[in-house]
């Protein structure tokens, strides 16, 4: 073959080889002690109420009685003629043990004596009848209605023991609260709250103190559904104003001393 012929001859061109793909970088992976690195629990100051709240404990029994909630309709004078004749009844009652040296069960045996004596001067045939062994007539109660449909409200009367009953278990839960410190500042704040009650205890007795409540309670419900966003406005800003005492406390108890 010549020179020619062979210089003629087409050129292989070699093929490019193809690009290499580039790896996919992995990713690596975060390092173990990032993985396991554990949050830190922020330390928040200890709640006022912590563990069983003192004060929905108090307040617990109130909220579950249907007696307290028949009670709130009397409190807040939805029917004015059956609310006022409570509150007489309940001053007049309350009077007469405070001011006039009664006891309650002399009390109610007093009432009991005069309403006997009461139905029997109504019923005076019957009585004058049977001292002359005649035929006793009828009853002058037995022609009236309403007497005959009256009876003893039982329900109100359990439930007011049964309120009773459960106030008392829980003011004694809340003395044990207080006694094994479950939370400071109510153990601090129920040492405040027990001088009171010495005071008012030795000053008036149960009868006052309960006397004290039911007036507060003819007063503060209407009071605060009438002026609910006020008495909320006042409440807030006291709340705020113990808040700020409280906090200045603990930073002048923490404030470390100077060297």
């Amino acid at each position: 073959m010549s020179e020619e012929e062979a210089g003629s001859a087409p050129e292989v061109q070699e093929e490019e080889p193809a690009p290499v793909e580039e790896e996919k970088k992995e990713e690596e992976p975060a390092p173990a002690e990032e993985e396991k690195k554990e949050e830190e629990p922020k330390k928040e100051s200890a709640p006022a109420c912590s563990g069983e709240c003192p004060c929905e404990m108090i307040t617990k029994p109130f909220k579950e009685s249907k007696f307290f909630e028949d009670m709130k309709k009397i409190f807040m004078w939805e029917d004015l003629m059956t609310s006022l004749a409570v509150f007489v009844v309940v001053n007049i009652f309350f009077i007469l043990l405070l001011c006039y040296d009664f006891t309650v069960l002399g009390l109610i045996c007093w009432i009991a004596f005069f309403g006997t004596l009461a139905g029997l001067c109504v019923d005076i045939q019957r009585v004058i009848a049977h001292f002359k062994e005649q035929p006793e007539p009828e009853s002058m109660f037995e022609k009236m209605e309403f007497i005959k449909k009256f009876e003893i409200p039982e329900d109100p009367i359990k439930g007011f023991f049964e309120l009773a009953t459960s106030v008392i278990v829980a003011f004694l839960n809340v003395c044990k609260n207080a006694i094994l410190v479950k939370s400071v500042v109510f153990s601090l704040g129920m040492l405040f709250g027990f001088l009171v009650l010495i005071y008012l205890a030795g000053k008036w007795g149960i009868c006052g103190i309960l006397y004290a409540a039911i007036l507060f309670c003819f007063v503060w419900f209407r009071l605060y559904n009438d002026h609910k966003e006020g008495v909320d406005k006042c409440f807030a800003a006291i709340k705020e104003q113990i808040d700020k005492l409280i906090a200045k406390a603990k930073e002048a108890i923490n404030k470390p001393k100077a060297q």
